[in-house]
């Protein structure tokens, strides 16, 4: 689907398009990625229990990724309908 396209598609059904490639990126064959994701994990959670770092819920941060994708879809509906100049 194109950005010409979306203003097409409800405003609610394109931010549930927009995370299904984010929760379904962490289903992969690929053992070199694999274990690249857990030596990732491991070391972020040696930062947090060492206290250099601070966990998010995963809520939290799926709201934000929502606000975020709706300002992208807002500005996707006025570019479809005149409202803004195209890049």
């Amino acid at each position: 689907m194109s950005q010409a396209d979306c203003g097409q598609v409800p405003e609610v059904e394109q931010l549930k398009l927009a995370r299904t490639p984010l929760e379904s990126s962490e289903a992969t064959e690929d053992a070199e990625a694999d274990t690249a994701w857990e030596q990732e994990i491991e070391r972020r959670i040696q930062m947090i229990d060492a206290g250099l770092a601070k966990g998010r819920r995963f809520a939290d941060v799926l709201r934000d990724i929502d606000h975020q994708l709706a300002g992208w879809s807002s500005s996707c509906l006025a570019r479809s309908s005149g409202s803004l100049p195209s890049p």
